[in-house]
């Protein structure tokens, strides 16, 4: 079998799918208007008008063959092995620009990803990349990985994150969320390794009283065991134990660039649906302005706060839009938290999350809850509380040591003294990090003080998780041996905030 490759631009991009989906797949012809009006075009009308795209037929998709050989190559029905794989570029191309050296480091440059065609009618698309720049509205900050591809016979790179529809035999929605989440942290970090279709069934074979294939979905405490036989700290969080702060969570997890696997349901129970939660829209500066007070749940801290006529506003109490991954619709959905089903219609209306799923490095020890609960406790209470009259905005986030130590370094507006401080600072491999800023100072990206908490230290008892604190004028160490607090007088200027979690495509 040889390999046929077309060029096309994004215009005539629909006659040319539809020819080729006849000639590979041997779809009957009457229905292909239906097939392509339906699972195709909805993924196609997101990108950009002046995106070309460059199709190859005869292509060898992993994710796909590990599905045919785990179960389509044993139905009686013959399912072609091979894909259609979709690659798209900014501009104009011409096949020629692939075998000139100048001009093909020049495509390196615009390309924009990949889509995958797979033989599983209606279900036709498969594993994908595409880059949030190829949107025609980007303007989001989001999780994204580099991966390594490949299109016309030559290497390419390109930044995004994975997707894919549901095939409803080997994957459902769950484990379409399970594969992304590994192809993502298994492209980005070495600790972990992308996954197989035929992987996810075989982890939960250990906990599954019935059959896997056809799938029929999973639930909450599956999808989370699966996570945790791949090597992640795994944590539950649910609508009902949390409340109000279930909302800040999530917002607070996504902030640490953590993809979250989330599952939403309506009223009725009628539907229940597993997608991901990657990023956040671009936040306008006048968005702090409608920040309302962070009220504690503790009735101690209350007190103090009325007192003291101290004011707390949590940057993740910021009404906003998220990025979703969803395997019914388009990558990189927009939508808020309070109806993250909006791009459906009917009875999807009413669906609202219920439960997620934090996939942590397994020596993060430190959840969210407890580490932001430490944190205003300890700017509120002491042992050096914040100034009386005070109104502060606070943003708490995850980081690794290295990347936060990193992006430090070059961070010009540090005073070079602390930076030197906090540089020197022995960490584990994730920190809790708070940053205290005024509505003001964050309208132009800056904060003016600081509390870093070890990640690996759940015991909040004595400042245990303490490893230095720097606001007000104030620099608070604690001392390893007596778990003594230690205060020197300073002098921080305001300084730029850390984005380094979320990637921003404008």
């Amino acid at each position: 079998m040889s390999i046929s490759k077309y060029i096309v631009p994004k215009s005539e991009a629909c006659e040319l799918i539809k020819q080729l989906l006849f000639e590979e797949f041997h779809l009957n012809d009457g229905s292909l208007d239906v097939l392509y009006e339906r699972s195709i075009k909805p993924h196609f009308d997101v990108l950009r008008d002046d995106i070309y795209f460059l199709a190859e037929t005869n292509y060898v998709d992993r994710v796909y063959r590990d599905s045919y050989y785990y179960y389509y190559s044993s139905k009686l029905n013959s399912y072609k092995r091979n894909c259609i794989k979709i690659s798209i570029f900014d501009g104009e191309i011409d096949d020629d620009d692939f075998f000139d050296n100048v001009k093909y480091k020049i495509l390196q440059d615009r390309y924009l990803g990949f889509y995958v065609l797979r033989p599983t009618s209606p279900y036709i698309i498969g594993r994908s990349v595409i880059s949030p720049k190829a949107l025609k509205i980007p303007g989001m900050r989001t999780c994204t990985a580099i991966f390594n591809t490949t299109s016309n016979g030559l290497n390419f790179q390109v930044n995004g994150f994975p997707h894919s529809s549901q095939d409803t035999e080997t994957i459902s929605c769950a484990e379409t969320s399970l594969w992304a989440v590994m192809e993502y942290f298994g492209n980005k970090y070495p600790y972990y390794e992308p996954v197989m279709p035929s992987e996810i069934i075989e982890k939960l074979n250990d906990i599954s009283f019935e059959r896997q294939v056809p799938s029929k979905g999973l639930n909450i405490q599956q999808i989370s065991y699966a996570l945790k036989k791949f090597g992640f700290g795994t944590k539950i969080y649910s609508s009902g134990e949390y409340r109000d702060e279930f909302e800040k969570l999530l917002s607070c997890y996504v902030e640490s660039g953590i993809p979250l696997i989330v599952a939403m349901e309506n009223k009725t129970g009628s539907i229940r649906h597993a997608l991901l939660v990657v990023g956040r829209e671009i936040i306008n500066a006048d968005a702090f302005d409608t920040l309302q007070p962070y009220v504690p749940q503790n009735l101690f801290l209350q007190k103090i706060m009325t007192t003291r006529n101290i004011v707390i506003c949590d940057h993740d109490g910021l009404r906003k839009s998220f990025v979703f991954i969803d395997d019914n619709r388009p990558v990189y959905q927009m939508a808020t938290l309070a109806d993250p089903a909006v791009h459906y219609g009917g009875d999807w209306c009413d669906c609202r999350i219920t439960y997620f799923i934090a996939p942590l490095y397994p020596k993060i020890y430190l959840e969210a809850f407890e580490a932001r609960n430490y944190v205003i406790s300890f700017l509120i209470s002491g042992p050096q509380p914040i100034a009386n009259n005070q109104e502060i905005i606070l943003k708490v986030y995850l980081a690794s040591s290295r990347s936060y130590k990193n992006e430090l370094a070059t961070n010009a507006s540090f005073i070079e003294d602390l930076k030197y401080l906090v540089m020197e600072a022995e960490m584990p491999k994730f920190i809790w990090v708070a940053e205290i800023s005024t509505k003001e100072l964050i309208k132009q990206g800056q904060a003016n003080g600081l509390v870093i908490v070890d990640a690996t230290e759940p015991n909040i008892h004595f400042n245990k998780p303490l490893i230095l604190a720097i606001y007000e004028g104030n620099l608070l160490t604690l001392d390893g041996n007596f778990c003594k607090l230690q205060r020197k007088s300073v002098h921080l200027p305001s300084f730029s905030i850390y984005e380094h979690n979320l990637n921003a495509f404008e």
